[in-house]
């Protein structure tokens, strides 16, 4: 099972944008709740956030969101709508996880 998701929001306007779903060549982007389709997914892992300091823009890194399988039972109510096969949940969080943002990652609004 192919599994592709794609966040639109691109450089400096990451935040802008909309989630795309496919499961073997389906789209299934429709089955994404539509309170989710244009927000982070909450995925764990490293993210990027700037501010500024003594008006300085400084970087930080750190790590947010929720781990694999905490993830799938808070998404549960629509994952399942997609497919119960939790090997194909387990995909489609990886497959967001790879795409997944906070807003203030990209310095756009700097």
């Amino acid at each position: 099972m192919e599994v592709k998701a794609k966040w639109t929001g691109r450089g400096f306007a990451l935040c802008i944008g909309e989630w795309k779903l496919y499961v073997d060549g389906k789209d299934v982007t429709d089955k994404i709740p539509e309170d989710l389709r244009t927000e982070p997914m909450n995925t764990y892992k490293r993210y990027e956030r700037w501010y500024f300091k003594d008006w300085v823009e400084e970087w930080e890194s750190y790590y947010d969101g929720l781990k694999q399988d905490e993830w799938i039972e808070s998404n549960k109510y629509w994952l399942d709508e997609i497919t119960t096969d939790i090997d194909v949940q387990r995909q489609i969080f990886k497959a967001i996880n790879e795409e997944d943002f906070r807003t203030n990652s990209c310095g756009g609004c700097i």
